[in-house]
């Protein structure tokens, strides 16, 4: 019968946490530079399209829409708590504070003056009505 070999480690008691700190990083979506994203869901029917888009910890006020032709940016800021108390020293902080930009290009115009939006809970929903007269049009191949 084969002995069995413990496989052999070779990780120092000082890069130990490191490695149990990197598999216990959350998986964050964002930009090159790291700062947080803004997760959105995009559903269509005949009339309009249905955005809507995570962005937790912000108040409405802070939000901005902006829609141009088929494009729509939406704009937050998350502001820092101004709040300061000596809770200890931080061992790591992951929250993003700053502005946040999402520009989203739909494939029909955007009715400007039916546009809806809702905000609760973090959840921003946009109800974004399709420019009439522009309808798809299928082409016959010969």
């Amino acid at each position: 019968m084969r002995s069995l070999m413990p496989y052999p480690l070779s990780f120092s008691s000082e890069s130990l946490p490191d490695v149990f700190h990197a598999l216990l990083r959350p998986v964050r979506q964002g930009t090159e530079d790291g700062a947080a994203g803004m997760d959105i869901d995009i559903t269509e029917d005949d009339n309009a399209y249905v955005v809507k888009a995570e962005i937790p910890g912000v108040s409405k006020e802070d939000l901005a829409i902006e829609i141009e032709d088929n494009m729509v940016t939406i704009r937050a800021n998350k502001e820092q708590s101004k709040e300061v108390k000596d809770e200890g020293r931080v061992i790591r902080q992951e929250r993003f504070w700053g502005q946040l930009e999402r520009t989203i290009s739909l494939s029909s115009s955007i009715d400007d003056a039916g546009v809806k939006a809702t905000y609760q809970n973090g959840l921003l929903t946009l109800t974004l009505p399709k420019k009439a007269g522009r309808e798809h049009r299928k082409i016959l191949i010969e």
